[in-house]
């Protein structure tokens, strides 16, 4: 059987002639990343050949350049009969994002957040008082527990979980019977979370925001309110699909749910452990409150359910309000008891990141003005209403607003290109490049940038087509094919460059974006004039340069001052949920209000979606021009 070398690392296995090199890197146990969960459109799973050979199936998306000095897809790729050895080319932990201050609450508010008399965390800490044993009373350790509990807590139902039964012995006797008791309401039961003699020497929480690209973690000190720290990592699951729907196409099987379940529960585990260690060694006991907002997909996932049926007629999610569960349960390395708490799902792609955002925003306290929020990303979730409506709907608009699907297109981390500024009489440019150093490739907020001000400069017409007259340098024309080069191809370099295939990627993203929300207002006769406030929520909306957004029809052509950027409202949603009873009641009333819109089945939806395909728009009126 062939031999299959993989380097750094030199892992090495034996397969079958015929085996997907991808297969084989499994085997292997090398992570290779699949943004498209191994379709072969993304062009991200590109090794190196440096001896022998394997077996390309060539599907156009692999320069003929880089084939010649023996790069493949992973994808695309089998066993020969003969030996190779595959060179890895960086992977996603060797990126260095750029990632938005979680502790930062951008235009969110003050009075949006809990007040101290709304502090009321699922777990809290009473003292209870349990009568000493006597003789001949018949009541062991247990029902004298249970007899305090009832009484000095109020409770009719009580469940305690094994773990604290054993240590409840030995605390009751060390500071005779007077113990701090955690405890939760989980149906109509307390549950005992945890117990202790002793004064409590810690008492910490987390709220956690799954998203499909990155997962932020924030460690709260709960007896103080506040946040302490928090850290954002990538989600491993980028690895096996850039989207949700590749997520689902890959998790298709029992294996493959466990490897997602495994991938996202050792990067929450991972931020955990960071925390924990930078601040002071928290021991995992000591965290008994968390909060999770994740979308509907990734909640799935986490949870180990399969997710085919979210994205299958008629796309019912298994689970919209989540059941509190245990930390063990789950796999997070905190307090074995402590119950986890959910924000609520709306519909299979409205999901506890949006519902736990809307609590940073006018929608919270109620108004009377019709509002907007939208989390830009690779969805497109979209809430529309006021006091008397609440409609919420979610568009595909794919990864290329986080370089996905774009040929140098990459994540904002550490060489990205995230600015450009181009003169408009030669079409050259200069560039801001995350980190300073040497461009690797465009981001998000690079593209936006980019062409913007391609289209200004009449660089791009309004089909998204580069100029073809030679008078500007910066465009390639190869037959039916022009390249806009941000930065020149020099030897090996291919320098970075647009494709017109990727500026019509980004305009399909953008045109769903803009069509979800033109579609949603006229489904209640209202127009973007009649918005008050346009909340531009997640970690890539703040990057968003508003004037360029709208040059490209991204956005409406309102006035600055109706837009409000709130950063990572998921993650400060779920913390605010963290803290209070109150704003936990508040998610779920609000996502009780929403109405789900399906816009695959909504009349129009389509018809929107192809006007917005040209830059603004075909209707150049909406934009103020003739």
């Amino acid at each position: 059987m062939p031999s299959i070398t993989f380097l750094p690392g030199n892992h090495v296995c034996e397969v079958e002639s015929g085996t997907a090199l991808q297969s084989a890197a499994e085997q292997a146990g090398v992570n290779i990343s699949f943004p498209c969960a191994g379709k072969g459109v993304c062009g991200k799973c590109i090794v190196k050949i440096t001896s022998g050979s394997v077996a390309f199936e060539d599907n156009g998306k692999l320069p003929e350049t880089l084939r010649r000095q023996g790069y493949v897809l992973t994808c695309r790729s089998k066993a020969s009969d003969g030996n190779a050895t595959v060179l890895l080319t960086s992977s996603l932990s060797e990126e260095k994002g750029q990632f938005t201050d979680a502790l930062g609450c951008i235009g969110i508010e003050e009075e949006l957040f809990p007040q101290q008399e709304d502090i009321k965390p699922l777990a809290a800490a009473d003292r209870v008082t349990v009568a000493p044993p006597e003789q001949m009373d018949g009541l062991g350790d247990y029902d004298r527990f249970i007899n305090a509990v009832s009484r000095d807590l109020l409770s009719k139902e009580t469940d305690i979980p094994l773990n604290l039964l054993q240590k409840l012995p030995e605390e009751l006797r060390l500071n005779d019977g007077e113990l701090y008791v955690w405890h939760a309401k989980r149906l109509n039961t307390e549950y005992i979370v945890d117990i202790s003699a002793a004064e409590p020497s810690g008492d910490y929480g987390l709220a956690i925001d799954i998203g499909t690209t990155t997962v932020v973690v924030l460690l709260a000190d709960m007896a103080s309110a506040r946040a302490i720290d928090a850290v954002t990592l990538y989600n491993a699951q980028i690895d096996r699909g850039a989207d949700v729907i590749s997520r689902i196409s890959y998790a298709k099987n029992p294996d493959r749910i466990r490897e997602m379940r495994s991938l996202v529960l050792s990067t929450i585990n991972r931020g955990i452990s960071e925390l924990t260690a930078r601040n002071g060694n928290i021991p995992a006991h000591c965290i008994r409150n968390v909060s999770i907002a994740g979308n509907t997909t990734m909640t799935q996932l986490f949870m180990g359910i399969k997710p085919e049926y979210i994205r299958l007629d008629p796309y019912t999610p298994a689970v919209m309000g989540v059941p509190l569960y245990t930390a063990e349960a789950l796999g997070l390395v905190i307090n074995p008891c402590a119950l986890i708490w959910f924000s609520p799902n709306v519909g299979s792609y409205v999901g506890g990141d949006i519902t736990s955002g809307l609590l940073c925003t006018d929608f919270a306290v109620g108004t009377d003005e019709v509002c907007l929020f939208i989390d830009v990303g690779t969805n497109g979730e979209i809430v529309l209403g006021n006091n008397d409506f609440l409609m919420g709907c979610a568009c595909s608009a794919g990864p290329a607003f986080e370089g996905g699907g774009i040929e140098r297109g990459m994540r904002a981390s550490e060489g990205a290109i995230e600015r450009v500024e181009v003169d408009p009489v030669s079409g050259e440019c200069s560039i801001s490049v995350i980190g300073g150093g040497k461009p690797l490739g465009i981001c998000g907020s690079g593209i936006i940038s980019l062409l913007a001000q391609l289209f200004s400069a009449d660089i791009i017409d309004r089909r998204g087509k580069l100029d073809r007259t030679g008078k500007f340098t910066s465009i390639k024309v190869s037959g039916k094919h022009a390249r806009y080069y941000v930065t020149p191809a020099e030897g090996e370099d291919l320098g970075v460059y647009l494709t017109e295939n990727d500026i019509d990627n980004f305009v399909r993203a953008k045109a769903a974006i803009f069509s979800a929300c033109v579609t949603m207002l006229k489904s209640v006769s209202l127009d973007f004039s009649c918005i008050t406030k346009f909340y531009i929520a997640g970690g890539f909306g703040k990057y968003i340069e508003i004037e360029k957004a709208q040059t490209l029809g991204l956005l409406p052509p309102l006035d600055k001052d109706r837009f409000y950027y709130i950063g990572n409202s998921s993650l400060a949603g779920a913390f605010m949920s963290l803290l209070s009873q109150k704003h936990r009641d508040k998610v779920e009333e609000l996502a009780n209000r929403i109405t789900y819109v399906d816009l695959s089945v909504e009349p129009g939806y389509m018809d929107e979606y192809v006007a917005a395909m040209f830059l603004p728009h075909t209707d150049m009126s909406m934009f103020g021009k003739g």
